[in-house]
């Protein structure tokens, strides 16, 4: 019997591709590492909302329900239909609550444009990335590095 562990991956609009490869690289971990201690990550996104405000209720429920929360940024919290401020609040506060299953809450950002946005105002990224390829090795060290808390 597999232990099942929901991994909540919220991404900038933008990086769409980085969102599918979140996915991609679920399965691959899934796969090549977590089936082996008999564990299976779940990927929890949003998919193809533009306006996530009329569904806020749901979205706060899966990330209650959700063991690891991982924010993607490009630029900002990003628009009032799609800021991920309050989420990630949700997620800190989550993880400080022992009856809840949050355990991690990482932040990843793609590294601006020469000239171009700064971190200012977000929280201290875990990792940065450039390209999708570098962001799907920083999702595997960080589904790595929760694999490795769990009891074998």
């Amino acid at each position: 019997m597999y232990q099942m562990h929901r991994v909540f991956c919220a991404t900038s609009w933008e990086l769409e591709g980085e969102r599918r490869a979140f996915y991609d690289m679920i399965g691959e971990f899934n796969e090549a590492e977590a089936m082996k201690r008999s564990v299976l990550y779940v990927p929890v996104t949003l998919v193809n909302i533009r306006d996530k405000r009329p569904l806020q209720y749901v979205v706060d429920e899966n990330i209650r329900e959700c063991r690891h929360y991982l924010l993607a940024l490009s630029d900002n919290w990003g628009p009032p239909e799609r800021n991920f401020e309050p989420d990630h609040r949700l997620a800190l506060a989550c993880r400080a609550d022992p009856s809840l299953p949050m355990r991690e809450v990482a932040f990843l950002w793609r590294k601006p444009l020469a000239g171009h946005s700064t971190l200012a105002g977000l929280p201290v990224p875990a990792a940065e990335f450039s390209t999708r390829d570098e962001f799907k090795a920083q999702v595997r060290h960080l589904l790595g590095e929760w694999l490795a808390t769990l009891n074998p």
